[in-house]
């Protein structure tokens, strides 16, 4: 008999096991979290699936993902922005930045 998703998730023992796992879950994990939190993620994850029917490995359809992604992309400042004039960065006008004479406005 197999192993349902959850009873997978609860015997891994490595950040690789559960790393394995997420990928066919299609949750994205971050490995430099402790093998606790990941195994919390992923029994989120899991618990969702089972609401929705799916218990095993199999019941998987490929490239069906658990969860919705999540956007990574922080949305770009609209505002008023400051210029360095030696390296050419540019950042969010501030009054103490704008006080300074390298920085300029754009």
């Amino acid at each position: 008999m197999t192993k349902t998703l959850i009873e997978q998730i609860e015997d891994a023992v490595t950040k690789d096991d559960l790393e394995t796992l997420a990928k066919t879950l299609s949750v994205p994990i971050d490995k430099r979290q402790g093998v606790e939190t990941i195994r919390a993620e992923l029994l989120e994850a899991a618990e969702k699936l089972a609401e929705q029917g799916v218990t095993e490995e199999e019941e998987l359809s490929p490239g069906e993902s658990s969860i919705e992604p999540v956007a990574t992309e922080k949305p770009k400042y609209q505002g008023r922005m400051l210029k360095h004039l030696k390296n050419g960065r540019v950042f969010p006008w501030t009054a103490a930045l704008a006080k300074n004479r390298y920085m300029q406005e754009v």
